[in-house]
């Protein structure tokens, strides 16, 4: 029988540190804002984890990150295939000894809300831009055009005296493959490209939820 719950309750690191220590060959699935993670264990050792787009370690650290999002795990399910081989007990030191280094200082918390942001299902590249145009943290390479457009929040802002209306929450760009989102973090700006066959309504919540959670300091 699965066992299931929610990383409220039951966090990531003690459901594999349980997994590990019964010796279990299992199957772990986490779902976190639409989108789906895998970690195998094989005799008590984690032997393979998925979470779109990264395989392997870098999968695994990606899933220590989050505390919410339902989980089952299903006993008897044997690994796809086998990228890690170190000891779990190490993955799990290494991963929590990241996400310290993450979280003590702004610019890790800043980056940190970036890789939340990606864990976000139809979230494709995201960054945070300083008022003057500085890229202060990204997850891909920005080019003039993007910096550009999400200058554009600011002179969005600026004219609300103008035509008597408030903030706008969101600009939404719609191109032919991709869709952009722009709005505030902090005294910065969060530019967001999402994939074009995305749903607003259905991504949008997962989004402001993240906002919501890693605030700027």
């Amino acid at each position: 029988m699965a066992l299931v719950g929610n990383l409220r309750d039951l966090k990531l690191p003690n459901l594999i540190q349980l997994n590990c220590m019964e010796r279990n060959t299992a199957k772990l699935t986490v779902e976190h804002a639409g989108k789906y993670g895998f970690v195998y264990f094989q005799g008590g050792q984690i032997a393979h984890a998925e979470y779109e787009p990264d395989i392997g370690e870098k999968a695994l650290f990606r899933l220590l990150a989050l505390t919410d999002g339902k989980f089952k795990v299903e006993g008897g399910i044997r690994p796809p295939t086998v990228t890690i081989q170190n000891h779990w007990n190490n993955l799990l030191l290494e991963g929590l000894h990241q996400l310290d280094n993450l979280q003590s200082s702004d610019e890790g918390m800043v980056q940190h809300f970036l890789n939340m942001l990606m864990n976000v299902r139809g979230v494709v590249q995201a960054a945070v831009i300083s008022q003057t145009g500085e890229v202060i943290a990204t997850t891909f390479e920005l080019g003039k055009d993007s910096i550009l457009h999400a200058l554009t929040f600011y002179e969005a802002t600026a004219m609300k005296g103008m035509i008597k209306t408030g903030n706008p929450d969101f600009i939404n760009l719609v191109e032919r493959n991709k869709r952009t989102l722009i709005t505030a973090y902090g005294e910065h700006i969060a530019y967001i490209e999402l994939e074009a066959k995305s749903q607003l309504e259905t991504v949008l919540p997962f989004i402001k939820q993240v906002m919501g959670q890693y605030a700027v300091p």
